[in-house]
């Protein structure tokens, strides 16, 4: 039996990029699909365009009230989700093409199932792969796999969600946590997701220190022990590069 996928979209005065992720959504081939939005309280005419896709007979559902920011959107997102598995898809994100969710469909068997990104950078496009990948590493690195291309169990999800304490990187906090309880995961090699990489949060210089201290706290409460040996090089890498704090 096919599993219902839910796709969540958090948006925030975004008529200029909610469109193309709609388009994405809609357009994909698999059946089964639960499509939900979570709107700030746009003031500049989002709404308008997505109650135009629910009026043309898409199957979407609205949310569109204040909140404490995209965590709280997403955590919303994810106690109206009634699929086997989320998918985040953040406005201006789409599909690498229309059969992105009846392939991945056919591998939903671990907590959490990802493919690969395709960034769109100022200097073009760059394909972020994960094959061979050992995830605990590449979290001790200060990276991990972007949300847009992880299929997360909808169960699994409401138990961890997304801590607001953490204002820039609740997505890097949750992975640690999945990964520090033995959470599964299965990678599969097809690309999931175009998303820019040019603007938002993450990619702003000015929330670099804010990120980097939230991936520190992460590290330490998950993996205390990794954090004190990694600690020293940290702070020397840091400093070669100038990015200490002042």
């Amino acid at each position: 039996m096919k599993k219902k996928i839910t796709v969540i979209t958090v948006c925030f005065n975004a008529r200029e990029t909610i469109e193309d992720t709609i388009n994405s959504v809609v357009g994909q081939d698999y059946d089964n699909i639960e499509y939900i939005i979570v709107d700030g309280a746009s003031t500049d005419g989002t709404t308008d365009i997505v109650r135009g896709y629910i009026e043309k007979g898409c199957d979407i559902q609205l949310v569109s009230e204040p909140d404490k920011g995209l965590y709280d959107a997403m955590n919303k997102g994810t106690n109206l989700a009634t699929g086997e598995y989320i998918v985040y898809m953040n406005s201006g994100d789409i599909f690498a093409d229309n059969t992105v969710l009846s392939h991945m469909a056919e591998y939903l068997d671990a907590d959490i199932v990802y493919g690969n990104v395709i960034r769109i950078k100022k200097t073009g496009r760059i394909t972020e792969r994960y094959k061979g990948v050992n995830i605990k590493q590449l979290l001790l690195r200060g990276r991990m796999i972007c949300h847009q291309a992880m299929f997360i169990n909808t169960q699994l999800m409401r138990k961890y969600n997304y801590d607001l304490s953490y204002k820039i990187t609740a997505d890097f906090n949750f992975l640690c946590r999945c990964v520090r309880d033995n959470c599964t995961l299965r990678y599969i090699d097809r690309d999931i997701v175009i998303m820019d990489n040019i603007d938002g949060i993450s990619s702003d210089d000015a929330n670099l220190w804010i990120m980097r201290t939230e991936d520190d706290r992460s590290i330490k409460e998950c993996f205390p022990i990794w954090y004190q040996l990694l600690r020293p090089l940290k702070c020397i890498v840091r400093r070669k590069n100038g990015s200490v704090r002042k």
